[in-house]
């Protein structure tokens, strides 16, 4: 939330790590491991940029809050869920995920 609020995550810094990889992983590490939602922010800025694969991790709890997710990132960017699913004690049932996930996809 930080690198976001000085600036320093953007385009440009995106643009020159990508040179260096092949798709990246970013936490929202504010939110991570809490379900209490995702950095809306860092998900825009990413999304707006996708240049390369990117997979959002952290904060995403409920199949609300992965709705949101797939709004905000208009289908750019993968996602990863993990304390949050019911196989891991969470209260997100796996399977109703996985059922939204493919209807997403049929709609791009």
């Amino acid at each position: 939330k930080l690198l976001l609020q000085l600036g320093f995550l953007g385009e440009g810094i995106l643009d020159e790590l990508a040179g260096y990889c092949s798709e990246y992983l970013v936490h929202g590490v504010d939110v991570e491991g809490k379900a209490a939602g995702m950095e809306e922010g860092l998900v825009t800025v990413l999304s707006d940029w996708a240049k390369i694969p990117i997979t959002y991790a952290g904060g995403i709890g409920t199949m609300e809050e992965l709705q949101r997710f797939q709004k905000i990132s208009r289908g750019k960017l993968d996602f990863t869920i993990g304390s949050a699913l019911d196989l891991f004690g969470g209260e997100l049932p796996y399977e109703e995920m996985i059922r939204n996930c493919k209807g997403f996809m049929n709609k791009i």
